[in-house]
């Protein structure tokens, strides 16, 4: 399922994808490194903070201010809206799921969704008014991009195929795109013009992706690739102008692409790890690469190639976004297995800005680790150690308290643990004074918060003993004496010495691929408990497995859970972006737990039995060619640890 930002003129939308330490990784052509522009600050504006939400999946920036946005935890699946002032939720909350992937300038949010007894998800738009309407068509199906139009684009299930792209229109009825396809097509992104992109699976002798451009009435023309790959097309200007992605399963090689009726295909080749960016409406494409053997953001154009951004305070990067006045976001870290640090790229020759560097009153321990869009106004999503959060230019965010982390809780605790944290908080009322509480999911007995302050800003104080193993989470509210309150979450393992158990939390390298997404370079997040062989609690739906950041992954009953030496494995059933009928194969790696100390390595494969009765792999990211070399299956961030 693609997640993407189209550009719109005089409203633009940014799509998070998510995952959240390095989306999309990059490309060239190898121009010539441009001349560093010293930073000129007067471009540079302060930021004031606002809580949005956990760690994201998806979210979406219009050009109001306003976002649209999914994320997931150990237990909750939340969509939410933000107005530009207050969070709404959206979708059914009760045991249901609601993903989000569009959002326009109207603040009509589309997407998929799931009541608790329903067995497929179906597409819907949302509207703060009008809440939420399902759209017509056979489920399972998704709704993925939405114009200035209110035309929707996305995908139906359809007689004698997987999936077949579908254009919903303002009038309530529906255009097909493109002829059957051979066994599924999407449609992921739409410009005001009513022109699409996404992708149709051909029969040339294999059944391969296609990458696709529909007109108004539904045309189709193939943008390739013509030997052998698959081909995505995943955004589009006002131009008509596509980029996407052409995959090599075989060789593992990636390349971007960009189309125009002037040029027609033009290829984008990065060698190893490209990533997508995104396209604006000036013609300009960013994205990542590893360039002179490290990750590297990149500019590109038709005239000028490939652009290594500058590195400035770091010597690795990433970017995600450009905006119609050529603003870049992204990330840049010190090294290799270093903290990354949100980025602003005022021009394509600039030094970056790390974000962190420009935040007014941010609750102390704030840290911005990557930025991932940025409108034309200037707001930009990011991604924090207190979750998803957007950064407004100026001094003025929302009546509501700012949050940081919570500091002092560790990713994994011990059974019988005690604990004292803090988290700090700012307000701009410096008048108003502060209420503060937690809730933990182990149903665990905790002392009452409590909330010390003075001139806008404070300290909340918690404590908690652990006495249940398994992944958990704190919620922790802060309400201030005018009744705006603020959330945060964090998650965490609780281990016990004497069961066997396998646990763990972070993110996984790049590779391994949906079968239409396109954003096979996207890493994945994971957290997983899993108890081992005939400990207490092994027993079915006691294990925590999910995965997040191209897409979700829910491990909802585990049917064999062992281990051997230093190595796990687990099968079982779950939900693959809230739809069941997927079966997974989870093996496991502790570095520590075998003979010398080593990587952590998690391999993953998610299948599915098509109509014919044969096995459908959905991700894999120990396939070959799913990973480069010694990178495949690697756990980059966080880790595992497995008790026997």
């Amino acid at each position: 399922m693609q997640r993407q930002s189209i550009r719109t003129t005089g409203a633009r939308r940014r799509v998070i994808a998510a995952a959240i330490a390095a989306l999309f990784t990059a490309l060239p052509c190898r121009a010539a490194e441009p001349q560093a522009n010293p930073v000129d600050q007067q471009r540079v504006s302060q930021y004031t903070v606002i809580n949005l939400g956990p760690e994201l999946a998806n979210a979406v920036l219009n050009e109001r201010g306003e976002v649209a946005f999914t994320g997931f935890n150990a237990t909750d699946t939340i969509s939410r809206f933000f107005d530009g002032e207050r969070i709404w939720p959206i979708g059914p909350t009760a045991g249901g799921f609601t993903l989000v992937s569009g959002l326009n300038d109207r603040g009509v949010a589309v997407g998929a969704t799931r009541t608790a007894d329903e067995t497929a998800a179906r597409a819907f738009s949302w509207t703060l008014a009008g809440g939420l309407r399902v759209l017509p068509g056979a489920a399972p199906s998704t709704a993925l991009d939405i114009n200035e139009r209110n035309e929707i684009v996305g995908w139906v299930s359809a007689p004698g195929v997987v999936a077949r792209a579908i254009r919903w229109n303002p009038d309530g009825g529906t255009t097909l795109l493109g002829p059957l396809p051979a066994s599924s097509s999407e449609g992921t992104a739409i410009n005001n013009r009513g022109y699409a992109t996404g992708y149709t699976t051909v029969a040339d002798g294999a059944i391969h992706a296609h990458a696709t451009l529909w007109d108004r009435n539904g045309a189709q023309t193939d943008l390739g690739p013509f030997d052998g790959g698959d081909g995505f097309g995943l955004r589009i200007n006002e131009r008509n102008e596509v980029a996407g992605v052409f995959n090599y399963p075989a060789t593992g090689r990636t390349e971007g692409f960009f189309w125009s009726r002037d040029t027609g295909t033009v290829r984008i080749d990065a060698g190893p790890a490209f990533g997508l960016g995104d396209l604006n409406n000036r013609s300009e494409i960013v994205g990542s690469a590893e360039i002179g053997g490290r990750p590297r953001g990149f500019y590109w154009t038709l005239r000028r190639g490939i652009v290594p951004l500058q590195l400035g305070f770091g010597s690795i990067s990433q970017a995600y976004d450009i905006n119609d006045r050529s603003e870049i976001v992204g990330a840049v870290a010190a090294a290799e297995g270093a903290a990354w640090r949100a980025a602003l790229w005022p021009s394509y020759t600039a030094v970056p800005i790390d974000l962190n560097t420009q935040l007014y009153r941010a609750p102390a321990g704030l840290e911005l680790r990557a930025a991932f869009r940025i409108n034309d106004r200037g707001d930009i999503l990011a991604d924090s150690n207190a979750g998803l959060v957007l950064l407004r230019p100026g001094r003025r965010g929302t009546d509501a308290p700012v949050l940081g982390p919570v500091i002092g809780l560790p990713a994994m605790a011990e059974l019988g643990q005690d604990l004292t944290m803090t988290l700090n908080f700012s307000d701009n009322n410096a008048a108003q004074t502060h209420t503060a509480s937690a809730v933990w999911s182990d149903g665990c007995p905790s002392s009452a918060s409590t909330a010390g302050e003075g001139g806008g800003t404070g300290q909340v104080r918690l404590q908690h003993g652990f006495c249940a193993p398994g992944y958990h989470t704190v919620k922790v509210l802060v309400t201030d004496s005018g009744g705006r309150a603020t959330e945060t979450w964090r998650n965490l393992l609780v281990v016990s010495p004497t069961l066997a158990a396998l646990s763990g939390e972070g993110a996984l390298a790049a590779g391994g691929a949906l079968a239409a997404p396109g954003h096979r370079h996207a890493p994945l997040r994971f957290a997983l408990w899993a108890p081992l062989g005939d400990a207490p609690g092994a027993a079915a739906g006691k294990a925590v497995l999910r995965f997040s950041g191209p897409f979700q992954f829910d491990g909802d009953v585990v049917t064999r859970a062992d281990s051997t030496g230093g190595q796990a494995r687990l099968e079982g059933a779950g939900r693959l972006n809230g739809l069941d009928g997927y079966r997974f194969v989870l093996e496991a790696v502790d570095g520590d737990a075998g003979e010398g100390a080593g990587a952590d390595r998690l391999r993953l494969r998610v299948t599915h039995v098509d109509a014919t009765g044969a096995e459908v792999a959905d991700y894999d990211n120990g396939a070959p060619g799913a990973a480069a070399g010694g990178q495949r299956g690697a756990v980059v961030q966080g880790g595992l640890t497995l008790r026997r």
